[in-house]
């Protein structure tokens, strides 16, 4: 009972924050405006409908993961209007925001449960080595535009906002089991517990499969020759294991704890006719997590959340080098990150409501590489940042259809930088479920430890391939810039089940860092204009299709800095990328799901012609089978295809080949 009055003191206050009513003769007219649209946490730090953030954003929920049938939690972000999904290696996923510059992808801030894992040294997310499974997560909220003024540098395209299923969420125990073809072989145990003040949950699986079937592709290492290259080695085996739990302390007080950690082999290297410097051999990733969050509910409904974090990734890479008389490569990598974040949110009054916090970041990163022919023979290099940074978040209601919000986070990034990311938006409600949206924000990305200190020590001209550089000279890089304006436009058209989001923008940038042969360098500008647009329509309680497209282009100086190269930045962007996913269910227990994917032509910034991409269309489907109370079980079978057509296609790599992949998923729960 203490732990139901407790739990239900949270909701009511977390309410209260979220919808304040305006004047007290004008609360009906402002819950018509609240209504039906989803509920957002992500673009201010505030609950709001998502008519009324500052950002556009995409909602993914449980239900739409599901049906797209998808393994790796980075292709869920296929169905994000204007989002790039694609592979370096079968166990390297890019996801990215505007097409691709680089495989490392280092412009978007991704957070888990609010637990950044964009990682040092070279700032970018491991995705095959996250300690969490697709089946972990309940909700992802995607912020499309600059982000800085919630999130601070490196959210300067976006913000990917993964929360996982509560602590709460299961009582009792389930496994699945998914075999196919690639190799593909995940089995996962789950177990969690209600208890009268204290809830629990905890995930065991292993991930794996065999990546692409490869070709052997044309690579131009330097004008004097070229090289059939393969990237067969491209395999998987992941262990990981993550634990959750929630203690309720008192109605006014709860404690969240979080651990995990993942053990990975992939497959890396490249197979080269010419020799090569970066030969087939195991990467090998050791991965852990820790978290405490502690939030308080004070009296007058105002709420304090206080966080404290601490995220390790180390890898370590052992192979020989024929091409150097068999030189010994021995790397081993390590980047970590302890945060502390405290957030207070409050109501200053019936119309005004504001977040305000403050966070510190150490970050440290540590390179150790020997290589048996050279003198000397080992590299070290160590380094600690740490930045600290203050924001503020204020929504002002002018009237019940006229909401504004402002924002600014203030950050020194422990590298001789400080710099103040603003955020302004308006949302006028022009119709109970009609809304347009202005905004116009300035974002940084700070330069990662790998493009500030990592070109001069670069001993061996290592080929794409390797996942750090090592060294010890700084460029004096400064931070990238963006300055982007929208225009939004949402409605809900009840008599037709149909939700509308338009997103009309312009992206302009410059400082952005760019790699040159002798490592990396400030001076690439330019600017992305485009349209975004997602479509949902319910045919009827059980059947539901949502629709994206995004039209983009974008335009740099990068000809001026890279002579006869032409604009390769315009090249990276695909002007056209079109999904969709249909979702029904069937009163028998049956579902059936597809899903469409179409994205036009490109060549990723640093790939060269061998890697372009033509324009591709995917289609997959997922047929389901649920039961309940079978010997004394419940759970589903769930059959799924990849490429149902055999539409062939490349991925970021030319030597990637997406080709049909089916699996079969059994699931069951006591």
């Amino acid at each position: 009972m203490t732990r139901s009055l407790s739990r239900l003191r949270h909701i009511a206050a977390v309410l209260c924050l979220a919808n304040q009513p305006v004047w007290a003769d004008e609360v009906a007219s402002e819950q018509d405006y609240l209504q039906d649209f989803p509920v957002v946490l992500s673009a201010s730090r505030l609950s709001q409908p998502l008519s009324e953030a500052p950002n556009a954003m995409t909602v993914i929920d449980r239900k739409m993961i599901v049906a797209s049938g998808f393994r790796n939690i980075a292709d869920v972000f296929s169905l994000v209007p204007g989002m790039y999904v694609s592979y370096y290696k079968g166990s390297q996923p890019i996801v990215s925001y505007h097409g691709s510059t680089d495989q490392y992808a280092r412009s978007m801030q991704v957070m888990i449960d609010g637990r950044s894992v964009y990682m040092p040294p070279s700032s970018t997310v491991d995705w095959a080595s996250l300690p969490i499974t697709i089946d972990d997560i309940e909700r992802i909220e995607v912020i499309r535009g600059p982000a800085a003024a919630s999130y601070g540098a490196n959210s300067v395209q976006g913000v990917i906002s993964i929360t996982t299923r509560d602590a709460g969420a299961l009582n009792g125990t389930s496994v699945s089991w998914t075999n196919g073809n690639k190799g593909v072989n995940d089995i996962a145990g789950r177990f969690g517990r209600h208890g009268e003040n204290f809830d629990y949950r905890m995930t065991v699986a292993k991930v794996a499969d065999n990546g692409f079937d490869n070709r052997t592709a044309t690579y131009l290492p330097s004008p004097l020759w070229q090289s059939n290259m393969n990237n067969s080695n491209d395999s998987n085996q992941a262990h990981l294991a993550n634990y959750r739990a929630t203690y309720y302390a008192n109605s006014s007080n709860n404690f969240d704890v979080q651990l995990g950690g993942t053990h990975d082999v992939q497959g890396v290297g490249f197979w080269d006719s010419h020799g090569g410097t970066n030969p087939f051999h195991d990467l090998i990733s050791n991965d852990s997590f820790q978290q405490l969050t502690w939030l308080h509910l004070l009296e007058d409904t105002s709420e304090l959340k206080v966080s404290l974090s601490h995220t390790r990734n180390a890898y370590q890479e052992n192979y020989v080098v024929p091409q150097f008389a068999n030189a010994i490569v021995n790397k081993s990598t390590s980047g970590e990150r302890t945060a502390f974040d405290l957030q207070h949110t409050v109501s200053l009054s019936d119309t005004n409501r504001l977040v305000y916090g403050a966070g510190i970041h150490n970050e440290q990163a540590a390179d150790n590489v020997y290589i048996s022919a050279l003198t000397p023979n080992t590299l070290n290099n160590q380094l600690t940042v740490q930045s600290v940074r203050v924001f503020a978040q204020d929504e002002w209601r002018f009237a019940p259809s006229l909401i504004g919000n402002l924002g600014a986070m203030f950050e020194n990034d422990g590298l001789g930088g400080k710099k103040l990311s603003p955020r302004a938006s308006l949302n006028y409600h022009l119709a109970p479920k009609q809304t347009i949206r202005i905004s116009g924000s300035v974002a940084y990305r700070t330069p990662s430890m790998v493009e500030d200190y990592g070109a001069a020590a670069n001993a061996i001209n290592f080929q794409v391939g390797d996942r750090f550089v090592v060294g010890n000279t700084s460029l004096n890089l400064v931070p990238e810039r963006m300055f982007s304006r929208e225009i939004g436009y949402l409605t809900e058209i009840d008599e037709w089940a149909t939700t509308v989001d338009v997103r009309v923008f312009n992206d302009q940038f410059d400082n952005t860092i760019y790699p040159t042969n002798a490592g990396f360098s400030n001076g690439l500008s330019g600017q992305y204009d485009g349209v975004e647009a997602t479509l949902k329509h319910s045919f009827s309680a059980d059947a539901q299709i949502t629709l994206n497209y995004a039209h983009e282009y974008s335009r740099s100086n990068a000809n001026a800095l890279m002579p006869g190269s032409g604009d390769l930045l315009a090249g990276s962007t695909p002007q056209n990328t079109i999904s969709m996913l249909y979702a029904q269910s069937f009163d028998n227990g049956y579902s059936f799901s597809t899903g469409y994917y179409q994205q036009g032509a490109m060549q990723a910034f640093d790939r060269g012609a061998a890697d372009y991409q033509n324009m591709y269309k995917r289609v997959d489907a997922r047929v389901a089978k649920s039961f309940k109370n079978f010997a004394g079980l419940s759970g589903d079978v769930a059959w799924v295809v990849q490429n149902l057509f055999n539409d062939n296609y490349t991925e970021y790599i030319g030597a990637n080949v997406f080709n049909q992949r089916t699996y079969v998923k059994l699931t069951l729960s006591w």
